[in-house]
């Protein structure tokens, strides 16, 4: 119960840190100061930076990414970028402080997204390649000397083909007539 108690009031102090810096952020994008507006930024990212800590540890749990593969920082400065565009765009304190977390999550659920789409791409690349791969496996045989040879040049239908059978070898007694003819000839 204190627990909860203790994590209610930081919130509430947060929640303050928040919409006291919100009408400087908007000063200070309206004076074009991003060197100040980083550094209110700054003020209040601590708290963010466990927020995102959290979620990124979640997400290394259930599996999404490896431990080192996205850094905090990182997230926190495409959030700074997020907020400097869109700082002008709030009525109150309030919708701030809600649209910051919601951008956050917005940020690190897009990560997520991201990088179960290409787990899921580069595992079923293999899949998708391996008919590729299959068809650029060269085959090779060895021909009487034992040098190589690939099969598909003895497959060529430019590679002279000596197909030769036993009829072409042995003469058959199709032209006996003729034969007949030239043996009288000669016997004449």
């Amino acid at each position: 119960m204190k627990n909860t108690a203790h994590n209610s009031a930081q919130q509430n102090t947060y929640r303050v840190l928040v919409t006291e810096t919100f009408t400087s952020l908007v000063q200070l994008k309206k004076n074009k100061d991003k060197t100040s507006f980083n550094k209110q930024f700054l003020a209040i990212s601590p708290e963010l930076k466990k927020y995102i800590v959290n979620r990124l540890n979640s997400a290394i749990k259930k599996g999404h990414f490896s431990k080192n593969k996205y850094n905090v920082d990182d997230v926190l400065d495409q959030l700074f970028i997020e907020v400097y565009d869109a700082i002008d765009q709030f009525d109150n304190e309030d919708e701030f402080y809600i649209w910051l977390f919601k951008q956050t999550n917005q940020l690190l659920d897009d990560m997520i997204d991201e990088e179960k789409f290409d787990d899921q791409f580069l595992k079923n690349i293999d899949d998708y390649s391996k008919p590729e791969w299959d068809e650029m496996q060269e085959h090779y045989s060895t021909d009487g000397g034992g040098d190589l040879l690939l099969i598909e040049e003895l497959d060529d239908m430019s590679y002279n083909h000596n197909d030769y059978t036993l009829n072409d070898v042995f003469i058959e007694d199709k032209e006996t007539g003729l034969i007949d003819k030239i043996d009288k000839g000669l016997s004449d």
